[in-house]
């Protein structure tokens, strides 16, 4: 990531369990930043004091995980830039980052902890330094267009899964390894459809 003049998060959202969170305030310590936190049920209050003053950065409690939050946030420490964009990354977070360079201002835009898209911004031009390509097939497309509702596939692939069960009780009992590991096999592909048709 090219960490320009100042770097300005907005949208950003990200999920940490508790192992996460510990090893952001870890690494942000590690780098020479000082930093303050207080727990409570609801919520993790940490503040950062960076070259350009405090930060003060709430993540709400959501069950297991705790959510930081943050729009429109001028971050202009180099070292807190770089550590908040690496746990985007490792925690598979959302953000929108703008970073102001001596000419230009660039945005990257990142989903799930990856960079899908970055743009520079000069002047009026607009230019796409990066954009994530597409990984569906022309195959996968037309699979999916054939493939019946969802509705009418789920019974079937339940049949399915009880047949496939019952072989593979079978197998168990007759000590057949080669039909065992057959009957696994299919159990797998059965659940992985399943999963896709219920989500």
């Amino acid at each position: 990531m090219n960490l320009g003049i100042e770097l300005e998060y907005f949208n950003l959202a990200v999920w940490f369990n508790r192992k996460t969170l510990h090893a952001m305030v870890q690494a942000l310590v590690e780098t020479g930043v000082s930093v303050t936190w207080k727990e409570s049920p609801e919520q993790f209050h940490l503040l950062v004091n960076t070259t350009g003053g405090k930060a003060d950065w709430k993540l709400q409690r959501v069950s297991s995980s705790y959510k930081l939050q943050l729009t429109g946030v001028p971050i202009s420490d180099s070292r807190v830039a770089q550590v908040l964009y690496h746990f985007v990354e490792e925690a598979k977070g959302h953000a929108i980052i703008r970073t102001r360079l001596a000419d230009s201002v660039q945005m990257t835009y990142i989903r799930y902890g990856e960079t899908v898209r970055t743009v520079e911004i000069k002047g009026a031009e607009k230019k796409v330094i990066y954009e994530k390509s597409c990984n569906v097939t022309m195959d996968q497309v037309i699979a999916a267009l054939k493939r019946r509702d969802s509705e009418e596939r789920i019974p079937v692939l339940r049949l399915e899964l009880d047949y496939e069960l019952a072989t593979l009780y079978d197998a168990m009992k007759a000590e057949d390894k080669g039909q065992m590991k057959e009957s696994k096999e299919r159990l797998k592909q059965l659940r992985r459809e399943m999963l896709l048709l219920e989500a």
